[in-house]
């Protein structure tokens, strides 16, 4: 009599592709949804303060951290072995935490340098010898929820490789979503956060003042609002503006935010949120 083979589903050449798949999908979202919160919330609120490219640094940070992500869901997948997942998405962790401090510091003057040479040149980003402490913050709070993905990538995608519901496929992937999502929040205060603030309140100081010229604004209103600051740039502020951080201190405490009035630059020192002066750039003019 004449035995009967069982071939193991799991080995099948169109499965194992719909697990490759799987891994694939899962890791992009992984680096997908770590980027809309670091870069992708800050950009949209860069982008309601006539920043300047508000969302070069989410556009940047998106696609190499899907491209580390999905490459990294695909070895997960392929080698199906639990601790080999942790140790690679440990490793997508060091290249996250390394993205956080190098994105805003390093890689966006760059592009910035080569996408629009004249606000390249006015920008002075230093990186300090003390960022090497944001970075081991970043690898202590980005590993944790990593490892927590890479951890679960093959219990929730395997199953969900096998589904016929539409939840069941896409389950794995609002996992991931939600978990580097807090991840993002959290790591966003690090660097976006004091960088961000001091634009968003300067852009605040500038449309109160530019709805109120000609107007008598009270003392106790004018000083909340840091009115003074604008004083000796009064002449360009109801030009149209586009503003971006020009240069800071180590801690990020005094932050000199660059605007652009129509064709004349002007230099605003934030201190702890507060504008404080604005001047003309010296190679400008009012």
């Amino acid at each position: 009599m004449k035995s009967i083979v069982y071939e193991d589903i799991r080995h099948r050449p169109d499965v194992l592709r719909m697990k490759l798949r799987s891994g694939v999908a899962y890791g992009m979202m992984v680096g997908l949804s770590f980027a809309a919160a670091t870069w992708g919330i800050d950009g949209f609120l860069l982008s309601q303060a006539h920043a300047f490219y508000p969302w070069l640094k989410f556009i940047i940070g998106a696609v190499i951290c899907m491209t580390v992500g999905g490459s990294a869901g695909w070895l997960v997948a392929r080698s199906e072995k639990g601790v080999l997942a942790l140790l690679i998405y440990l490793i997508v962790g060091l290249v996250f935490s390394w993205l956080i401090v190098a994105l805003p510091f390093r890689i966006l003057p760059a592009v910035l340098q080569w996408l629009d040479p004249e606000t390249g040149n006015l920008l002075n980003y230093t990186f300090y010898e003390g960022f090497g402490s944001r970075f081991v913050i970043a690898i202590a709070w980005v590993s944790l929820f990593v490892a927590l993905v890479g951890i679960l990538q093959l219990p929730l995608t395997e199953p969900a490789a096998f589904s016929t519901s539409l939840f069941g496929k896409v389950a794995p992937l609002l996992v991931c979503t939600v978990i580097m999502f807090i991840n993002g929040v959290i790591v966003d205060t690090l660097n976006n956060e004091p960088l961000r603030t001091a634009v968003l309140h300067l852009e605040n100081t500038i449309q109160f003042a530019v709805e109120h010229q000609g107007e008598e604004v009270d003392r106790a209103t004018a000083r909340t609002m840091r009115m003074s600051s604008l004083r000796a740039v009064q002449p360009v502020i109801s030009q149209p503006r586009k503003l971006i951080v020009g240069s800071y201190d180590q801690f990020l405490d005094q932050i000199h935010v660059l605007v652009r009035f129509g064709n004349t630059w002007v230099d605003c020192v934030v201190v702890y949120n507060q504008p404080s002066f604005c001047e003309y750039v010296a190679s400008a003019s009012p």
